[in-house]
């Protein structure tokens, strides 16, 4: 590696750490980056450069499944669709020991299927369950553990926004990632539900006295079939190919608002406006980031960087496998210091290049990367559903994060699988994709 290019480097990199440390947003730390980078080898990067990559940044029109995802969270969080959720879980295994616990992961795996987003799913059903989970006498650190961790699970079972972020840095089918990511996450959320299981019969943790009967649970299921319905209408739209991701998610999103408008009627004119301005509000800042981080991968590959650093790799005689596994842990230390939208955007492109270099499906890399990016979510010292749950929990975060270990001992395990076995990723699309 040259000194020139070190020096290019040093710069790029060091302005964006150091203005991500002077907590500059995200899109300001790219942009001072490329600025400085541009200032300090102008040779390199001409001006006419940042104009016209932002605008290739924001101008695909893929990004508009994000609006539809954004907005269809917004509609569950507003919509009482995840307490209806809860309910049907209530009615079915509320009698098991530690049901609360289990329905926490369950409405977790359903509401993925829905949100796409670890912190709609946390915002909506963790300020569900955790409150109740406590007066039942579950530990509070545990309440805001299990949540924290099931609520990974929604970047992973699609829709995802997560998803249609790495597609387009990546240049992979938006469609076939979502179907990629079906099946770790469910594997996620059995290796969450075995622990559940596990810890709920050791601390006694309790459920409900006794089933109430199947004709309460057909009940439960007859008030709670629309809500249920939603997550499969949209597995079943994208498994056939009706429409694109971003119709699917245009379909979701009038789906919801009959259902939360005219079944349920817990939506009305004001809370689809309060969903209108979340989403537009998220979607600003995303179109800014993306802009932004378009200009700083073009930074990155105007140097050859990733080539250099998959010859690197290549160099060092390390096995598919181990390339893997060391990609993976480079991307669990950067979640554990880095939010989550700088590496997905960054860090897992780059890493991407020498991976797939030694043999692994990119398929199979992305999502692999995308749960492993995930789980910095709820680690320290960075870790955004950490502190939101244990604010609601009402407890240390250190002692949350102490409690969640074994879950995330267990999705590290599915990650390691899924190198190991590629198919568990690619199995499903390419079983079924229309």
């Amino acid at each position: 590696m040259s000194s020139v290019l070190v020096a290019k480097l040093c710069v790029l990199f060091g302005v964006l750490f150091l203005t991500m440390f002077l907590r500059f947003p995200f899109f300001l730390a790219c942009f001072s980056a490329a600025i400085a980078y541009a200032v300090g080898f102008p040779r390199a990067m001409p001006w006419f450069v940042f104009g016209q990559t932002f605008v290739q940044g924001i101008g695909n029109q893929t990004y508009a499944a994000i609006i539809f995802y954004f907005f269809l969270g917004s509609v569950l969080n507003y919509g009482g669709i995840g307490d209806r959720i809860v309910d049907f879980g209530n009615a079915a295994i509320g009698h098991v020991k530690g049901a609360l616990s289990h329905i926490n992961v369950i409405t977790s795996m359903i509401f993925a299927g829905v949100s796409g987003s670890a912190i709609a799913d946390t915002a909506s059903v963790g300020n569900l369950m955790i409150p109740m989970m406590k007066k039942q006498g579950y530990d509070a650190p545990y309440s805001a553990a299990v949540t924290q961790v099931s609520s990974i699970i929604g970047p992973i079972i699609p829709p995802s926004t997560t998803f249609v972020f790495i597609s387009m840095m990546m240049d992979l089918s938006v469609r076939k990632l979502f179907l990629c990511g079906l099946v770790p996450g469910i594997l996620m959320g059995l290796a969450e539900l075995a622990y559940s299981i596990f810890i709920s019969y050791k601390r006694n943790y309790p459920g409900l006295p006794k089933f109430l009967g199947w004709k309460n649970l057909w009940r439960a299921f007859k008030e709670n079939f629309w809500a249920l319905l939603l997550p499969v209408l949209i597995i079943v739209c994208l498994t056939n190919g009706i429409g694109t991701v971003t119709e699917v998610g245009a379909i979701g999103c009038v789906f919801a608002l009959l259902i939360s408008c005219f079944i349920y009627k817990e939506l009305d004119l004001k809370g689809i406006w309060k969903c209108m301005y979340k989403t537009a509000e998220q979607m600003a800042t995303t179109l800014a980031m993306l802009g932004a981080v378009t200009v700083f991968i073009w930074i990155v590959g105007s140097m050859n960087f990733g080539n250099i650093l998959g010859a690197w790799v290549s160099g060092l005689g390390l096995s598919r496998m181990a390339v893997f596994l060391l990609a993976m842990l480079i991307i669990f230390i950067l979640g554990m210091i880095l939010e989550t939208m700088v590496i997905t955007m960054i860090f897992i492109p780059i890493l991407s290049i020498p991976v797939i270099a030694a043999g692994i499906d990119p398929y199979v890399y992305a999502v692999a990367a995308a749960i492993t990016c995930a789980l910095g979510l709820n680690t320290p010292p960075v870790g955004t559903l950490l502190y939101l749950t244990s604010k609601i929990a009402n407890t240390s975060a250190l002692k949350v994060a102490k409690e969640s270990m074994p879950f995330i001992i267990g999705i590290l395990l599915v990650v390691v699988l899924m190198g190991a076995f590629p198919q568990i990723v690619l199995w499903y699309p390419t079983t079924f994709m229309a």
